[in-house]
C-alpha cells in the first residue's frame, strides 16, 4: 500500500498512473460519472501538432490523429470517430500529406472536415467520404455549418454551399488581412437559418452578408484585433467572437447593432482558450487555464466549473450531447465530461 503526505500528492500520483495506462492502450469509461467528472478518456496520439480538431454529433466525436512520416517521407492525419464507450467506430486516412484543420457537425450524423485537399463530408454510417470542394490552398481554417449549409474560405474566395444538392449558393471574393505579418484574419459564421453570414476579414470590423442577395447589409466596427472564432446564438440575436491579440477577450455582440452585450463578464486574458454554446444556446462552455466553466447564457451566471485532465496548455471543446462536453487536449487525450 502506497502512503502519501497529502491528498494532493495522492491525486497527482493517481493522475500519473491513469495517464500511463491510457498511453498503453487502456480506456476509461464511466457511465455513472457525476457532474464535472469524465465519462470517457481515450489516448489519441502524441502532443500538439498545430490542429486540435473536434466536432460532436449524437454522442459521437470526430477528431484527428496525426501520423508521422512514413517510408516515403509523407505525414498525414487519420480521422477517428469515437463513440460514448470510447470505441473507435470509424478510422479514415484520406491520402498522404493531408492534414485536417477543422471540423463541424451537420444536423444529421455527418461531419464536415477541412483538409488541405478540400472539404469532405464524412458520414457516421460508414458511407464513403465525399469531397465537396477543391483543395483549400492558402485558406483560413474556419469551417461553418448551419441549417443544412456549409461555408469555408479558399484562396481569396468564401463559399456558402447547400449540402442537400451540393450547390454553391454564394461565392464572393474576400482577401484576408495579414495580422502581425504572419496570421491571416479570416473567420465567418452562418446564422441559425443560414440566411446571413458574419465575416471578419479585417481586424476591427465584422460585416454581415445576406446570402441570398450576395450583398453586405451592415458592418459593425469596434476596438478589437484579430478574431479567431465566431458563433451565433440559437435565436440569432447575439454573436460570440474570440479575440486574439488586443485585449485577448471573448466578446458578445448584438447582431443588429454591433453593441456589446450589457452585463457581459470581462473574459480577458483569453489565451489558449475555446468556447462552445449548446444546441439551444442555454449554456455557454469556456475552457481556460485548465478548467471548463459553464454559464447560464440568459444571465451569464457561472453554474459549474471543473478541471480538465491530461492537458498541457491548450484544448478545443465541443458539445456532444445534452449534458456532455468533449475535449481534445494538446497532450493527445480525447475526453468527455458530464455537465
Amino acid at each position: 500500500m502506497k502512503n502519501f503526505s497529502s491528498p494532493d500528492e495522492a491525486l497527482k500520483w493517481a493522475i500519473k498512473q491513469e495517464w500511463s495506462r491510457l498511453k498503453k492502450g487502456f480506456v476509461l469509461v464511466n457511465p455513472l460519472a457525476d457532474a464535472g467528472q469524465p465519462s470517457m478518456h481515450r489516448y489519441i496520439c502524441g502532443g500538439y501538432t498545430g490542429a486540435l480538431m473536434i466536432a460532436g454529433c449524437n454522442g459521437k466525436v470526430a477528431t484527428n490523429q496525426h501520423q508521422d512520416e512514413d517510408t516515403h517521407g509523407a505525414a498525414t492525419d487519420v480521422l477517428l470517430l469515437v463513440s460514448e464507450s470510447a470505441d473507435v467506430t470509424q478510422r479514415w486516412r484520406p491520402s498522404k500529406t493531408d492534414l485536417a484543420w477543422s471540423a463541424a457537425s451537420t444536423t444529421s450524423d455527418q461531419f464536415l472536415i477541412q483538409f488541405d485537399s478540400g472539404i469532405h463530408l464524412w458520414s457516421a454510417d460508414g458511407t464513403p467520404p465525399q469531397r465537396i470542394s477543391e483543395p483549400t490552398i492558402m485558406s483560413s481554417p474556419f469551417l461553418a455549418a448551419s441549417n443544412g449549409h456549409a461555408s469555408w474560405h479558399s484562396g481569396e474566395q468564401i463559399t456558402v454551399m447547400r449540402l442537400a444538392d451540393g450547390e454553391s449558393i454564394l461565392q464572393f471574393a474576400r482577401k484576408p488581412t495579414l495580422v502581425g505579418g504572419h496570421s491571416r484574419q479570416m473567420v465567418c459564421a452562418l446564422s441559425p437559418d443560414a440566411a446571413t453570414l458574419s465575416c471578419c476579414s479585417s481586424p476591427g470590423e465584422i460585416e454581415f452578408i445576406n446570402v441570398a442577395q450576395a450583398e453586405t447589409v451592415r458592418r459593425h466596427q469596434g476596438d478589437f484585433e484579430m478574431i479567431t472564432k465566431m458563433a451565433w446564438s440559437a435565436d440569432g440575436g447575439w454573436l460570440l467572437a474570440l479575440e486574439q491579440y488586443g485585449r485577448w477577450r471573448l466578446m458578445c455582440l448584438d447582431t443588429a447593432t454591433g453593441e456589446s452585450r450589457h452585463g457581459w463578464p470581462e473574459f480577458i486574458d483569453m489565451t489558449r482558450t475555446d468556447f462552445a454554446l449548446d444546441s439551444n444556446s442555454r449554456r455557454l462552455a469556456v475552457i481556460h487555464r485548465g478548467h471548463i466553466a459553464l454559464y447560464d447564457f440568459a444571465d451569464m451566471r457561472e453554474i459549474q466549473r471543473f478541471p480538465v485532465d491530461h492537458l498541457v496548455r491548450t484544448a478545443h471543446i465541443a458539445w456532444t450531447g445534452e449534458n456532455n462536453i468533449s475535449v481534445r487536449t494538446d497532450y493527445g487525450c480525447l475526453s468527455t465530461y458530464v455537465v
